[in-house]
C-alpha cells in the first residue's frame, strides 16, 4: 500500500488502523487562551482491505478525531465508528458489503437488492448533547462524546430515514435542519427539524428525477437546494448491475433546479430553473432585498470531480473542470439568477464561514484552493474572501503541506474575530498537524502548529463544540 504511490499527496489517503489517545507534545507557537473546546472531524480512514484500495474515496470507513483544546494543552483521540460495515469487514478482512463504489462478491446475484452499507464517514454534529456521526444513505450513528465509543443508530423514534451529512443549525433559535433523499418508484426529498432531541418531518417533496444531492442552505424563511442534473439510474443499481457511483450520470441538457422549501412546512415548495451546474458544498445563504444570495463552490459539471473521487489516491486532481467560489443572486420576484465568481484560484472546495452568521448576510468566507496557475494537485492553500471588497488573502502550506476543511472558532463578537483551524498533512514527514490561523490575518504565520505522532487520513467535515457548550473532558 505504501510503495509506488504516484503523488506527494497520495500518502495522505493511507489507512490509519491505530486508535490513539494522548496529549500532543510538539507545538510551535501558542493556542489562544480563549480557544477552548473540542474540534471533531470525520472522514474515510480505512481506505483498503487486503492490500487493495477501495474503488471510491467515499467507501472508506468513518473515523472520528476529537481534538480538545484545554488549559493543559491539546489532546487527541480517534476512534472508528463501529458500524456493521466496519465490524463485518474487520472480521472478514475483505469486502462484504456494497458501498458508494464497492460491490459485494458474486456479481449481479450477490449485489441485487442490497443497499450500500452505512460507513458513517462524512461529518459530525452535536445535537442536544449527543454526538452524531453522519453519512448520506441512512440515519446517523450516536457516539459517546467523551470516549467516542459507538452507541448505535439514532432514528429519533423512527422519524429519520436518509439523513444528509450537512445539517444546518440556526444560531438564533438553536433548531437543527437537515434532509434526506429516498429512492423508489418516486424520488423524494424529506426535510427534518430537530429541536431538543425531537425530530419533526416536513412534508416530503417529489423530485422530478432521481438525483444525488449533498448540501443545502438555511435562510430566514427557506431550506434552499440547488439540485444539479447528476442523475441516478436506480434500477441498474438496485438490480446489482452497477455500484451507486457507476449508476450516476451527468445530463447537462437538463437545468439545475433551485428548490425552496418553506422552513415552517406550511406552504408549497417553489422551483426555479437555471443553467446546469453541480455543487457539493455551500458556504452560506441569506435573503436580502427581495433576493436570495447563495455562496457555493460551483462546478461546471460532474465529470472532473466524479473521476477524481474514483481515483482519489492516484488522481492528479486536475484543476480544469473543478469548482470556483461563486455567488448566485436569485431574484425571488422574477426567478432570474445572476452569477459572480471570485479570485480564489483553482480547485475551490470546503467553503466555510463563522457559524454564528449562518442564514444571514456574512462578509467573509474561508476555502481550500490552489494558485490560479496550478493545473493539478490537491489544495495547498486556504483563502479568506471579503465579499464586500472582493479582497482575497491566502495562506500557502507548500511545498509539502495539504490542508483540509477550514473551520472557524469564534474568540470574540466580530464576524472575523476568531481562529481558523485545519488539519494539514505533511508529505515530507508523513504526519498530520493541527494548525490554527488568525482569521483576520490568514496569510500570517500560524498562531500554532501542533504535530501529531502519525497521519490522519484526509477527512471531510467536522464541527467545533465550545468548552461551555457540552464539550467532553
Amino acid at each position: 500500500m505504501n510503495s509506488h504511490l504516484p503523488h506527494p499527496w497520495s500518502a495522505g489517503f493511507r489507512t490509519l488502523t491505530e486508535e490513539h489517545s494522548y496529549r500532543v507534545e510538539e507545538i510551535d507557537g501558542a493556542v489562544p487562551s480563549n480557544l477552548r473546546g473540542t474540534l471533531f472531524r470525520n472522514g474515510p480512514s480505512r481506505n483498503d482491505l487486503g492490500g487493495k484500495w477501495f474503488p471510491h474515496w467515499f467507501d472508506g470507513d468513518g473515523m472520528i478525531s476529537a481534538i480538545r483544546f484545554a488549559d493543559d494543552g491539546i489532546h487527541y483521540r480517534n476512534r472508528f465508528v463501529a458500524t456493521d460495515n466496519y465490524r463485518d469487514e474487520t472480521k472478514a478482512q475483505r469486502i462484504v458489503h456494497r458501498g458508494f463504489g464497492k460491490m459485494r462478491p458474486h456479481g449481479v446475484l450477490g449485489n441485487a437488492f442490497h443497499q450500500p452499507s452505512n460507513v458513517s464517514n462524512t461529518s459530525v454534529v452535536m445535537e442536544n448533547g449527543t454526538l452524531l456521526s453522519l453519512w448520506e444513505g441512512g440515519p446517523p450513528m450516536a457516539l459517546d462524546a467523551t470516549t467516542l465509543d459507538t452507541k448505535g443508530i439514532e432514528t429519533y423514534a423512527g422519524a429519520l430515514k436518509a439523513f444528509s451529512a450537512h445539517p444546518k443549525i440556526d444560531p438564533e433559535t438553536g433548531e437543527l435542519f437537515n434532509f434526506g433523499i429516498d429512492y423508489g418508484p418516486k424520488t423524494t426529498l424529506t426535510a427534518y427539524r430537530l429541536e431538543r432531541g425531537i425530530a419533526t418531518r416536513l412534508p416530503p417533496v417529489t423530485l422530478p428525477y432521481p438525483v444525488m444531492n449533498h448540501d443545502f442552505v438555511l435562510t430566514k424563511h427557506f431550506l434552499v437546494f440547488c439540485i444539479g442534473p447528476i442523475l441516478v439510474k436506480p434500477f441498474r443499481f438496485l438490480l446489482g448491475f452497477r455500484s451507486f457511483d457507476r449508476a450516476l450520470h451527468w445530463d447537462g441538457a437538463k437545468p439545475t433546479q433551485i428548490l425552496l422549501i418553506p422552513r415552517d412546512g406550511r406552504s408549497p415548495p417553489r422551483w426555479i430553473e437555471t443553467d446546469a451546474f453541480f455543487q457539493f458544498h455551500f458556504a452560506n445563504g441569506f435573503e436580502q432585498d427581495g433576493a436570495l444570495v447563495l455562496d457555493l463552490a460551483l462546478y461546471p459539471n460532474y465529470h472532473t470531480i466524479g473521476q477524481a473521487l474514483r481515483d482519489y489516491w492516484r488522481s492528479e486532481w486536475p484543476a480544469e473542470g473543478m469548482a470556483a467560489l461563486t455567488r448566485l443572486k436569485v431574484d425571488l420576484a422574477t426567478g432570474r439568477v445572476e452569477r459572480r465568481t471570485f479570485d480564489t484560484g483553482t480547485s475551490n472546495e470546503f467553503p466555510t464561514i463563522n457559524p454564528a452568521f449562518a442564514g444571514r448576510r456574512q462578509r467573509y468566507a474561508y476555502i481550500a484552493c490552489n494558485p490560479a496557475d496550478r493545473t493539478a494537485g490537491l489544495q495547498q492553500q486556504l483563502a479568506r474572501i471579503d465579499f464586500e471588497t472582493g479582497t482575497v488573502a491566502r495562506h500557502d502550506f507548500g511545498p509539502n503541506g495539504y490542508p483540509g476543511e477550514p473551520l472557524f472558532f469564534a474568540t470574540g463578537d466580530a464576524e472575523d474575530d476568531g481562529v481558523v483551524v485545519t488539519l494539514v498533512f505533511d508529505a515530507a514527514s508523513g504526519r498530520t498537524s493541527i494548525v490554527g490561523l488568525d482569521a483576520r490575518d490568514l496569510a500570517a504565520s500560524p498562531l500554532f502548529t501542533a504535530r501529531l505522532r502519525h497521519h490522519v487520513p484526509f477527512s471531510l467535515h467536522g464541527c467545533f463544540v465550545a468548552e461551555n457548550a457540552q464539550t467532553p473532558r
